[in-house]
């Protein structure tokens, strides 16, 4: 079992992240936004992943990325995104050292347990496991 933190300021996508997660016997913290993540992460005891939203109110995935990985550089986070193009490839191209994967929005429940298996470092839960939509880092 892992403890996993997951960020999103979708209350919807969030509370199905958390439901996927715990029924793979992950113990799952929230937080709705990056500053809210940023006071949930306790120096004392670290989550074994981060599983975060790209755009987010107040501060983002990709700025709250940097200040964690800046104090913790061990930490492992996926981020998730609906919003990389054309113009946002670069950005990611530069920042994709902050991140153990990131994953495309529309994803699909599996992409969620591979991308969370696959940082834990773990063989996935399902036979048919094939990287998702998103990148490997």
């Amino acid at each position: 079992m892992a403890s996993i933190l997951v960020v999103d300021d979708d209350s919807v996508i969030r509370s199905m992240v958390k439901q996927v997660l715990t029924l793979h016997h992950h113990s799952v913290a929230e937080a709705s936004d990056g500053m809210e993540a940023l006071d949930a992460v306790n120096p004392e005891s670290l989550p074994d992943l981060i599983f975060m939203d790209h755009q987010m109110p107040r501060l983002g995935g990709m700025d709250c990325a940097r200040q964690l990985k800046t104090l913790y550089p061990s930490l492992k986070i996926i981020l998730v995104s609906g919003s990389f193009g054309i113009n946002d490839d670069d950005c990611l191209a530069v920042n994709k050292h902050l991140f153990t994967d990131v994953i495309l929005k529309p994803f699909r429940i599996k992409d969620i347990i591979y991308s969370v298996e696959h940082a834990l470092g773990k063989v996935p839960c399902f036979e048919e496991a094939s990287p998702g939509p998103g990148l490997r880092a």
